[in-house]
């Protein structure tokens, strides 16, 4: 027992030790300073400090937001005086600062143009909302009365008038009078195809993905040279939506940039792709 106890006395010793080391490093550099390592630093986890650094010195630009930059600290060079002097970070260089302060201000110019055309979009798609309301659909009741189907059951009711419930996958328009949905029921992909006044509804421009709708209309072979889920499309007679999704749909959660981490979080809405498990 008493071994064990001297055991973690020494071990304990030895933070203290490591701990005050670092302290001191620290002190060594400026107050407000940015610290990476391309060694032990994550762009995802990391916070810019001595002991949980950035991985990159973009990340740190980009967390600092503007210029003038803090003072940047780098891994150290292994022939350089700070490394002899037993430092773990030292300066940024200037030819590396002005390097990689080019390529942040190509990506601050980047954003912004990304941000102009999204509120723009924005605007457009809110003008064209206002507009819509004036449309409205009615269901055509000469039409056969349709059949009740799940998306599974598509190839055995081709050519047949059917009502499809579902959430929108895949939203894709085309100009102001087509409209392409791929929609997903927990059983199979069914692409709809919405034309006229069916796509120019307030709900018809404000529908995003994972909203809940359902479509009537026929289930037929896609064109020579075409694809789609399962070989077929439905050509909508109306629809209607059921519940709508939070606007942004799931691309606003989800989309390449994403983090592992908002990933991770939200894997009950990744699962419901065709590619992830």
């Amino acid at each position: 027992m008493a071994d064990k106890v001297a055991e973690v006395t020494e071990a304990m010793k030895e933070v203290a030790v490591v701990e005050a080391e670092d302290d001191s490093q620290v002190k060594k550099g400026e107050e407000g300073s940015v610290y990476t390592s391309d060694t032990m630093g994550s762009d995802e986890a990391g916070e810019g400090t001595y002991r949980v650094p950035f991985k990159t010195v973009m990340k740190a630009m980009k967390h600092a937001k503007s210029e003038p930059f803090p003072p940047i600290y780098v891994d150290v060079k292994a022939d350089s005086e700070a490394a002899k002097a037993g430092a773990k970070f030292e300066l940024i260089a200037k030819a590396q600062l002005k390097k990689v302060t080019k390529l942040w201000l190509q990506e601050v110019k980047k954003e912004e143009k990304r941000e102009k055309a999204e509120k723009e979009a924005e605007e457009a798609k809110l003008k064209r909302a206002e507009e819509a309301r004036k449309i409205t659909i009615t269901m055509d009741t000469s039409l056969p009365e349709p059949k009740k189907i799940k998306l599974r059951q598509c190839t055995e009711t081709r050519g047949v008038r059917v009502v499809v419930y579902g959430w929108v996958h895949r939203l894709r328009t085309q100009g102001k009078g087509l409209m392409f949905i791929t929609l997903r029921d927990g059983t199979e992909f069914l692409q709809c195809v919405l034309a006229g006044e069916m796509c120019q509804t307030y709900e018809a421009v404000m529908l995003s993905t994972e909203s809940s709708v359902a479509i009537y209309g026929v289930i037929s072979p896609v064109p020579e040279g075409k694809t789609a889920p399962g070989g077929h499309e439905l050509a909508a007679d109306y629809w209607e939506l059921i519940g709508a999704a939070p606007s942004g749909g799931a691309d606003s959660v989800l989309n390449a940039e994403s983090n592992p981490d908002v990933q991770l979080d939200n894997r009950h809405i990744m699962i419901r792709g065709e590619n992830t498990s």
